[in-house]
Parts: structure tokens; sequence; C-alpha cells
């Protein structure tokens, strides 16, 4: 029983809690060593002392009246706070009271028992802090949990139905995401999930969307919730709506770097942008062009319409001039009329005089405001990076120059800023008023040259190469005028009555032949990618009444390969319309092998700069006996290009070529004096043959 005793009194002595025993009298029968401790400041036993002695006379009168009523029968619970004595620090305890009573019923004394409550009454007060502070936060909270798939949201605050319109019901169980759903890719998006991937904190910047789809810039902290085991299992966001700075920052921004009025990109902007271009422009080796604009009669209206109406004008020209750019193109405004445009990435430095020719046009087209109808000119001068300057302020200082030549001669027209360049220009535009012209009085005909079976000298077919007479009876070669009927766009109504003249000399010659002789028609890099294409290949066809067979397109392998895809599509759409299709200047490009394979041609043009030399150059040869066998393993005819020697027919022949076409087998000529093949000839009976042998 000793032994029990003591055990049971090592366990008592151990528990998280203090106990004793009081008889009626106050004095204590037992306490364990938690009591005497916080109590008597002592680890000995306090047995046969009264509580008097103990505890303090504050804490005598404030546990009286309970013990009291304990003794009288009653199980008492209370809570009260207790300075300890021996350091004086404050404690929250929780006191119960149980009597002890004998079988007959009476009590013998009472069991005490106290807790010190005072950590856990401080955790559940900052607890009810935190949450209160949680719901009143004028931030949105949201806590999400991690799940497999992402994260689902498990509690948002008042502050967050407020700012999303969104009620915590709606919400509960879903992804955040919802919340940027019509801007899923944004870069704080990203930093995000790059966040959550690798378990760490993260404030960013993020566009997310009201339930009324409005948008609002949310300024989000998200930081990971970690079990006890470092596991992370929740994440915490606090998101504060940044809106209002936000709008605030871009109209700073704005109106530094913005026209107030015309609302394009000020002087400050321009020199960004500027220094920008001319750094890539470095970089590529691409010209740079930097054009002054301005109005040439802005005054006249100001004077008499006021200013207001100036404005206006002012306003309306800066967006006719931001119409006809490009994407990468600056255009701003430096003050008054005068605007500033920055051409990046020119392939040359003749493309900014297209762009000018554009641009005086838009501003010279009929506008109208309110009542009034204005006819707006304009004059640009045009400086060239590198060539008239290498930096930013040398490049406006002579477009500036070249603007007040382009005022001094006359206005309503464009000058760059050396001289040799005006001159170019002014012999291109000439050169294209001619070509307008020169389509309108039929001035183009056209001329076919042979192409003809290596084996038999036999004509097969013609290509039609166009010429252009001028009204004095000069004739101007196609490698001077093609170019800029390329840039102009003209190609594409000239290659359109190329077509239909082709179709219509192919129905000539086959009206009655038995043989069919098709005619090849070269299309430009404009016309494959002209949307009228397919079109225009069927009424010239339906027109002519012909076979569509009998119409060959000749497309370039660069063509073909800018857009492989797309050239599929439109090659698929042509064969389907039952055209042949042929490949030229074949072995000057980079086809792919695997397209080529998939592309539906006819035919493979052995470009003539492989021709002219293989008779004597091995590695021309080896070329030309790739493109060869490549033609034969794929089904496809193969014709060289540019055969002037017997030599060079013998080894194309030699080697498998079936087709050739060059000044060998004919110069192109006109249609009237082109040899057409004879027809086959009858058999002749055997015995006129045996007679004629004799």
């Amino acid at each position: 029983m000793q032994e029990r005793e003591a055990q049971l009194r090592l366990l008592i002595d151990n528990v998280p809690a203090m106990i004793c025993y009081l008889g009626p009298d106050y004095r204590y029968r037992y306490a364990n060593l938690r009591y005497r401790e916080f109590y008597a400041g002592t680890r000995e036993p306090i047995d046969g002392r009264t509580l008097q002695e103990i505890v303090s006379p504050e804490t005598w009168q404030a546990v009286r009246g309970h013990i009291d009523r304990a003794l009288a029968g009653e199980t008492v619970e209370y809570v009260r706070k207790h300075r300890r004595a021996s350091d004086g620090s404050r404690r929250e305890l929780d006191v119960s009271l149980v009597p002890h009573r004998d079988p007959a019923g009476r009590v013998l004394g009472i069991y005490v028992l106290v807790f010190d409550v005072t950590r856990r009454r401080r955790a559940e007060s900052a607890l009810r802090l935190r949450n209160r502070a949680i719901e009143q936060s004028v931030n949105a909270i949201l806590i999400t949990q991690s799940v497999e798939g992402g994260q689902r949201i498990v509690y948002v605050n008042p502050a967050f139905e407020r700012i999303t319109g969104y009620a915590s019901a709606e919400v509960l169980g879903k992804s955040p995401a919802f919340l940027h759903r019509h801007e899923p890719g944004q870069p704080g998006v990203e930093a995000l999930r790059a966040a959550e991937r690798e378990q760490r904190d993260m404030t960013v910047l993020v566009r997310n969307f009201r339930k009324d789809d409005t948008p609002f810039w949310n300024e989000l902290r998200v930081a990971p919730v970690r079990d006890d085991d470092g596991r992370v299992t929740h994440y915490i966001g606090v998101s504060n709506d940044v809106t209002d700075r936000i709008r605030y920052q871009e109209e700073i921004e704005r109106s530094a770097n913005y026209d107030t009025l015309t609302g394009l990109p000020n002087r400050n902007l321009l020199g960004d942008r500027l220094a920008r271009a001319i750094a890539q422009a470095g970089r590529s080796g691409n010209p740079l062009g930097v054009m002054f604009v301005d109005l040439d009669n802005l005054k006249r209206i100001n004077d008499s319409l006021g200013h207001e109406m100036g404005d206006r004008v002012i306003s309306a020209a800066g967006r006719r001039i931001a119409e006809t750019l490009r994407t990468e193109d600056t255009v701003a405004r430096l003050g008054g009329d005068e605007f500033v445009v920055v051409l990046a990435n020119l392939s040359r430095a003749d493309d900014a005089a297209h762009v000018a020719a554009k641009v005086l046009a838009g501003i010279g087209a009929p506008l109208r405001i309110e009542a009034r109808e204005f006819v707006l000119t304009a004059s640009a001068g045009i400086a060239v990076y590198p060539k008239d300057g290498a930096d930013a302020a040398t490049l406006l200082r002579n477009a500036d120059a070249a603007l007040y030549r382009a005022k001094e001669q006359g206005r309503q027209c464009f000058r760059f800023f050396a001289p040799e360049m005006n001159q170019r220009v002014v012999e291109y535009m000439a050169l294209e008023q001619d070509l307008r012209r020169g389509l309108e009085a039929s001035e183009f005909w056209l001329q076919y040259q042979p192409i003809v079976r290596l084996a038999s000298g036999e004509t097969v077919g013609a290509e039609a190469l166009i010429r252009w007479r001028r009204p004095d009876g000069r004739v101007v070669g196609p490698a001077q005028f093609i170019p800029v009927a390329e840039e102009s766009g003209l190609i594409v109504p000239i290659g359109r009555w190329v077509m239909r003249a082709a179709a219509r000399q192919a129905a000539e010659w086959n009206r009655g032949r038995a043989t069919p002789l098709y005619v090849s028609i070269n299309l430009s890099a404009r016309q494959f990618k002209d949307p009228g294409l397919l079109e225009a290949v069927r009424a010239a066809i339906e027109e002519a009444d012909i076979e569509p067979s009998l119409i060959k397109l000749e497309i370039t392998e660069s063509t073909v390969m800018q857009s492989a895809e797309e050239a599929t599509r439109l090659l698929g759409a042509l064969k389907e319309r039952g055209v042949m299709l042929s490949v030229d200047d074949f072995g000057t490009g980079y086809s792919s092998l695997g397209y080529l394979k998939r592309f539906p041609i006819d035919t493979l043009k052995i470009d003539r700069t492989f021709v002219r030399d293989l008779a004597v150059d091995r590695d021309d040869l080896a070329i030309c006996d790739a493109v060869i066998e490549l033609g034969r393993g794929l089904d496809l005819e193969v014709v060289a290009e540019g055969v002037e020697t017997r030599e060079q027919a013998q080894v194309l022949r030699s080697h498998g070529c079936e087709l050739a076409q060059g000044y060998l087998f004919g110069r192109p000529v006109d249609a009237a004096e082109f040899r057409l093949p004879a027809p086959p000839r009858a058999p002749r009976k055997r015995r006129a043959a045996s007679a004629s042998r004799k």
C-alpha cells in the first residue's frame, strides 16, 4: 500500500494541474508538487498548514466564499486572475472545487483542481483579435487549400466580397483563377504559378475581374502555410485594390509621354522610341527612316475659323498619319502642326518614299468636321539612318532640313535629305505613274519562249513573258519595271492581265490540236499572297474557255517557302481548279524536302545559274543531277532553264533531264512568230517505204 501510495503521489505531482485537498478547517491534507511550487514557493510538504498561511490575503478574500460554498456541498467552478507572489507575474487560473462526502453524504473536505490557462487564454484572445482583424480588414483576404489539381478557396473575408462582388458561398471550393479569367497569361499570374511550384511567398500585381466583369488592379501577397511536418497545406492571400493608384500612375505617365490633344507620343517618348529604333537598326543592319511632316495650310484655318477648329484638324491629321503606318512604326506630335514619324526596320531606304506618299495621300483625302469640309495638304522631309546621321539629334535635324527644302519647292511633296535619294525617288514615282497609265493604255504585250523535249526537239509548251512599249516606242525591260510594279502593288492587276492574255493565247494555239501545248505564267510573291488569286485564275480560264491543264503557274522556290503551311493550302486550292503547278528557280532557295513532298506540284525548273557551267563545273552538274533524280523520285517533270549551247543540252539529256528552255531552242518572240510544233505525221505504208529505200 505504501508503494502504491508513493506511485499515486508521483503521478499526481506530475499531472499538468495544481491539486490539493482541504479539510473543513481550511487545513491542507495534501497538496501536489505543482500546487506547492505555485502557491507556497516550496517543494516541501505543506500538510497541516491552513490556506490562510499559504496564500496572500488578497487571494484568501477572493476565494473564501467559493470554498465555503464547496464545503457546504456545492461543486464550484470559476476563473480568476492571480498575481504570483514569487515573480509578480499575472496568471489566469481555471479553478474547480469538488466536495468529498462520506457514505452518509456529509462533506469531509474538498478537492481543489487549479489549471493555469494563461497561455491558452492569450492564444484564444489573439485568435479572436486576429479573426476580428481579418473580418474587419479593408483588404481582401482569401485562404486556399492545396488539393490535387491546384488550389481551392476555403475562406474569404467580407472585404473580398465587397471588392469582387462575389458572395462567400459563390467562391468556396473554386480555383482562384476565375478572378483573372479574361487574361490568364498575365506576367503576375505566371509569377504566382511559379511561386506555388516553388512553395514560397510572392507579391505580384494582377489585373482581376469583378463579378460584373469590370477589371480592377490587385496587389496580391501570397504566403504558404505549413503543417508541423513542414508540408504546405494552405496558402493565404492578402489583396489590395490598387486600381486608383495604377490609374494615377498611368495618367502621370501619359501626361509625361503623350500629347494631350492627339493622344500621340510627345517629344519625350519620341526620344525613347527613336533611340531604341536606332539601336535595333544598328544590330540588324537595316535602314531606319525619320520623317518630319508639317501641314501646309493650318494657319489659314486658325485665322479664319479659330484655334479650336485648328486643333480638331490637327487631331484628325494625326489619326490619318497613324492609320497609314505599321504597328512597329511611331508617329509623334512635336507641337503645333508638326509630326515626326519613325520608320523602323526598312528593307531599303527607298521604302521611306512609299510611306511618305501614303502619308501625304492620307492627309490629303477630304476631311469633314461638322458641316465643313477641308482639303489638307502636307509636306515631309526624310532622313535615313545611318547615311544621314548615326544619332537621334542628327537624324531629326536633317529630316527637318529636308522638310524645309520640300516647303521651298512648292509644298505638298516630300524630299530626302540626300539629293541622290530625291533623284531616285523622282524617277521611281515617274515610272510608277507611267506603269499605271501603261496598264490603262494597253501598252503591255506578251512574248513566248518555247519549252522543248530534249530527246525529240518537240515544243511542248511556252513561257509567257511580259513586255512594255512606251508611247515613244522605247521598250522597257522587265528587270526595270517589275520591281517597281512589285513594290507599288501594280503587279497584281498587271499579273491578272497577263493571266487573261496568256489563257486566250493558249486557247488559240490549242484549237483543233490533238497534242496539247501548255502556257507557263510566272506568279510573283505579291500575286501569290493576293486574296483574289483563285478568282483571277478561275475567271481567266472561263473567259478563254480552255482546259485548266493548259495553264501552268510558276512560283519561285523562295516564295512558297516563306510560309510553307499557307503555301500548301493555296497550292492545293489551285490544283483543285485543274491548273498545272511548277516551282521556278529550284535550287536557289532552301526547300524542305518534307514540304516539297506535300506540295501538289507537277514540275521543277532547274535555275539557269546551275545550267550555265554544268559542262565544266562538277558542282553545278552534281546539283543538276540531284534535282533530276529528285524529280524522278517524286514523279515530277524537270525543266532546265537557260540552255544556250548544244553541249549543255547533250549533258542534260545524258543525265536524264527531259525538258529544256533557252536561247538554243528559241528566244522570246511575239505569238505570231512563235513556231508551233507540227502535228504528228500519219505512218507511211510499208510498200512506199520500201520503194523509197530503193
